[in-house]
């Protein structure tokens, strides 16, 4: 990646009207959910194809003894022009501007090659068995070209007009758009695409609209990814979070590429990464002045040498995420190569892949808390059943098909997202927010005497005379109603109104509906039941601007433990603990939309797992056998699933069943109804017995 000659003398002084906003210092290496992510440059004409023999060396590695390993867990997609035609996907690349018809080709171009990989995956699962780490996709983005003016085309009917920083932000929407219906319709295997790349490796004329087109990308479940050069760009480098919201971006040293830049320039890289959380880029290339080959007689192989002992050195391997630029194909080069001393770097550099993966691996847990099964209890809306005791039966114990009978799950959490009627209780369309009339309506359903939490007392009380004493207290969370921001009509504290545009008030009305739980709760006197938990009942935070941070604390001095349930990959959710919870736990969505394939489980499991958050369970009575078209075989894939990642084993498990599946399991009785009753209930049955699922004291 060399493009420090790329912009004219004009453009660097463009610089000076930029004002410089202050820079988080945050003193730690960049990382991401990724370990070691290769460069491929795929797209112009004149690339490799990417076959699947030729991408096979950044998939595994065959050492010079001829064993063999898992190589890169990560690959960007990227590409900077059309190659014989000449047309240019970022301002720096030429005259010849692309438009919207090669922006298709391009991804075109990319998909085709990403199924090379995938392909690649599956034949070396083969002969290694399952990788370290589930392998990740990113997929450069071209750049609009503000100097094409009206040349690029129409979207959606608008001819597009690049000189305008609206279109160019509706482009690369768009582009945004594409790339991830393109992904989801290939239905690839072995990789998940984990972000969009954004193209040029400076910011001076796209720099304005990046936090836009970011946000974009965020909002749509993806990660931004950024990979400036080094010279005189130091304020977009060091700006790539604060001011253009990137979420991974990748320091380039640019050393390898001249003799006359000296290591200096290398090792203060290193320590300017660390010092504004940048990751870092490896860079060698087998091609042009600057070849590696160690058998050239102008080899740079000795400056690539400088980049694995300086990063030795100053903890790169140790602690950084890599991208590792090979130029066009270098690691096919090195593989290809007789010289046995670039068998002897290419060892090295896989070795410390190797092993930063496997530390990786080893480092990642699914996490766990004082309730291993928490069962939601959808109770408060009007069109929701009164939860009586006998209700609460088929979730406090579950019968076998053979007439044995045991305690089923050990938590609950109670919630729900309306009154039934037209009162919602979390940010939703346009309404304008429940008033404190409403959360007390609220706390009366749920502490209703014969029903709720009343009834499920009386439930496991009756159970115990029949089973015996399950040796613990059922623990129960209870969820925060959400201040819906700018609310102007919620009431009153202490005599004074309170105006949910002022986030004092949104905590002031918070904490008084925490007393009001906890004060109600211990006035119930539930023998058998612990209050443990609060829940923040928004699924994300695209409305309330990280607002839970505020009354974690409150939370906390209470003795509580806070707790939160995005949907898959919703806004902040790998934010959860600088959010302030204690434990999140991800919604995969896959039982309720049947054209989403089994893959969905697997990277939800797997994104759960590199973000240390839990896992919820989901079904809801479509998976009745009676039911046309029904869902039984989704609930199986989640039970799978589950057995695969070893989510039963060793992970603190929610659990969606719809309004009250189980209920629904019993009333509805088949064989069918039984055999899947009995297989979901026995893992969570089984999982009491595993001491994993408790945390270390």
């Amino acid at each position: 990646m060399k493009q420090l000659r790329r912009y004219i003398a004009a453009a660097m002084l463009a610089m000076a009207a930029f004002m410089a906003p202050a820079q988080t210092e945050l003193n730690r290496y960049g990382t991401d959910i990724t370990s070691d992510m290769a460069l491929i440059y795929a797209g112009s004409d004149r690339r490799p194809e990417w076959t699947v023999d030729e991408i096979m060396p950044y998939v595994v590695h065959t050492y010079a003894d001829g064993t063999k390993d898992w190589f890169f867990d990560a690959f960007l997609y990227l590409e900077f022009t059309s190659g014989s035609t000449g047309k240019s996907f970022d301002n720096g690349g030429g005259k010849i501007y692309a438009q919207k018809a090669d922006w298709d080709w391009l991804m075109g171009r990319q998909i085709k090659a990403l199924a090379s990989l995938d392909s690649a995956i599956t034949i070396a699962k083969a002969e290694l068995g399952e990788p370290r780490l589930r392998h990740k996709v990113v997929l450069g983005m071209p750049a609009p070209i503000k100097a094409q003016g009206k040349n690029f085309g129409e979207i959606n009917g608008q001819t597009m007009d690049f000189s305008q920083e609206k279109d160019r932000v509706t482009a690369a929407k768009w582009y945004v758009s594409q790339v991830i219906k393109s992904f989801e319709d290939a239905k690839f295997e072995n990789i998940d695409l984990a972000g969009l790349y954004w193209l040029e490796e400076s910011l001076f004329t796209n720099g304005s609209i990046m936090p836009e087109i970011n946000d974009w990308i965020y909002r749509n479940k993806m990660r931004s990814y950024w990979i400036p050069y080094y010279k005189d760009n130091a304020e977009f480098r060091f700006n790539w979070r604060d001011k253009y919201g990137f979420d991974v971006a990748y320091q380039q040293p640019n050393y390898f590429f001249e003799r006359d830049i000296p290591m200096s320039q290398l090792e203060a890289a290193c320590d300017e990464s660390k010092k504004y959380g940048m990751a870092l880029e490896m860079e060698f290339e087998t091609q042009g002045n600057s070849r590696l080959q160690h058998d050239d007689p102008d080899s740079y192989y000795d400056r690539l040498v400088d980049y694995l002992d300086v990063f030795e050195k100053k903890g790169v391997f140790d602690e950084s995420a890599i991208a590792w630029y090979s130029g066009t194909k270098g690691f096919l080069d090195l593989a290809r190569s007789t010289d046995s001393m670039n068998h002897v770097i290419a060892d090295r550099m896989a070795r410390i892949v190797a092993e930063r993966q496997a530390r990786k691996a080893a480092s990642l847990a699914y996490p766990v808390n004082q309730i291993r099964d928490l069962a939601l209890i959808y109770q408060g809306a009007s069109y929701r059943i009164p939860w009586t005791e006998e209700q609460f039966v088929p979730y406090v114990t579950h019968t076998f098909a053979d007439g044995s009978k045991d305690w089923l799950f050990d938590g609950y959490l109670f919630l729900d997202a309306s009154d039934g009627d037209k009162v919602k209780y979390f940010p939703w369309g346009d309404d304008e927010g429940a008033t404190k009339a409403d959360w007390e309506w609220y706390l009366n359903r749920l502490f209703e005497k014969g029903k709720s939490l009343d009834a499920l007392n009386k439930c496991i009380a009756t159970q115990k005379k029949e089973i015996g004493d399950p040796g613990f207290k059922h623990k129960i969370v209870l969820t925060q109603l959400v201040p819906i921001k700018n609310n102007k009509h919620w009431g009153s504290l202490d005599g004074r109104q309170l105006d949910f545009s002022n986030v004092d008030d949104q905590v002031a009305a918070c904490q008084w509906f925490i007393d009001q739980l906890i004060e109600r709760f211990n006035a119930g006197n539930y023998e058998n039941l612990e209050l443990t938990g609060i829940y923040w009942l928004d699924e994300d935070m695209c409305h309330t601007d990280g607002f839970p941070a505020h009354i974690a604390p409150y939370i906390h001095s209470k003795g509580l433990e806070f707790s939160w349930i995005p949907y898959f990959k919703g806004r902040g959710y790998e934010k959860w603990r600088e959010l302030g919870f204690d434990i999140a736990y991800m919604q995969p969505n896959h039982f309720f939309t049947p054209e989403l394939p089994d893959k969905r489980l697997d990277e939800t499991c797997d994104v759960t797992l590199r973000n240390g958050m839990a896992m919820e369970f989901e079904c809801d009575a479509t998976a009745l056998s009676q039911k046309e078209n029904s869902a039984a075989a989704r609930m199986d894939a989640y039970i799978d699933a589950f057995e695969r990642w070893g989510i039963w084993d060793k992970c603190a498990i929610a659990h969606y069943t719809g309004s009250k599946l189980l209920i629904d399991f019993v009333e509805n009785p088949s064989p069918e109804n039984q055999a899947l009753a009995d297989r979901y209930c026995r893992h969570i049955i089984d999982r009491r017995a595993n001491p994993a699922l408790l945390p270390k004291k």
